[in-house]
């Protein structure tokens, strides 16, 4: 289940895995950053990998005892639980020693509100900080490898951006779903390919502390790719609600 993504993509990702939460880490990726220009490489940055909270289709599959419940039309873009938010809760406290530039979040609303929940408790810790920029993508939603499930449909973006109205949605193309076929699932490349098109993209971003909020498809697609470094980089599933910390170096492939 470990894919390699990184075939055509004009840079290379390595990434060290950060134990706890630790200030000397940040000083450090700022103080590189400043020696460089604004566009140069290799260029690093902390990045948080966060999967969404449970939703009401994972509740729903552990009191059957499978699967099933992914078909069900009922759980169609699933909100969280009160434990996912409990789950996105405890998220935002364990990245609050960080200071946070930028919220990235899959469009699908169990991973948004989890972005704004982990967000509303980061916020309580550090009231005097600038609010980071928040910003919706499709890459990064989740790879439908497993089979047409509604729950990872997404609704019309006009509908999802009134729910969440601090979120930035104007880099999401197109107002309906045209990434979840009804007719087939999507294949390991062309998740490989949102992953390469969504790390490319937060490579070129100005900000240095990223908190993304994702899914468990999707992130161990993202860490499977990923030249590791140091002690403690894992590449398995994220739990519900799991939050990671990483420092992402970015360079140009040669």
């Amino acid at each position: 289940i470990f894919f390699r993504p990184w075939r055509t993509m004009p840079l290379v990702v390595a990434a060290e895995a950060v134990a706890q939460a630790s200030s000397d880490v940040v000083r450090r990726v700022l103080k590189r950053n400043n020696k460089k220009e604004a566009t140069g490489f290799p260029r690093k940055k902390v990045v948080h990998l966060l999967r969404h909270g449970e939703g009401e289709h994972n509740a729903a599959c552990d009191r059957a005892g499978c699967e099933d419940p992914y078909e069900d039309e009922q759980y169609f873009d699933a909100t969280l639980t009160e434990s996912g938010r409990r789950q996105a809760a405890l998220a935002g406290q364990a990245i609050a020693a960080f200071p946070l530039d930028l919220v990235v979040a899959s469009p699908l609303t169990r991973a948004l509100h989890t972005a704004e929940i982990a967000l509303r408790c980061w916020t309580e810790a550090n009231s005097s900080a600038p609010p980071p920029k928040c910003v919706a993508v499709e890459w990064c939603r989740e790879g439908m490898t497993y089979g047409v499930h509604p729950c990872n449909r997404r609704r019309p973006i006009a509908e999802v951006q009134q729910a969440f109205p601090r979120f930035d949605f104007s880099g999401v193309a197109d107002e309906s779903d045209c990434i979840w076929d009804p007719l087939r699932a999507e294949s390991d490349q062309a998740v490989a390919d949102r992953v390469a098109q969504f790390l490319e993209w937060l490579a070129n971003r100005d900000e240095d502390v990223v908190l993304v909020s994702s899914h468990c498809v999707f992130l161990l697609h993202l860490l499977s790719g990923l030249g590791q470094t140091g002690d403690g980089f894992e590449v398995s599933w994220h739990t519900r609600g799991e939050v990671r910390t990483y420092v992402f170096t970015f360079e140009q492939r040669k």
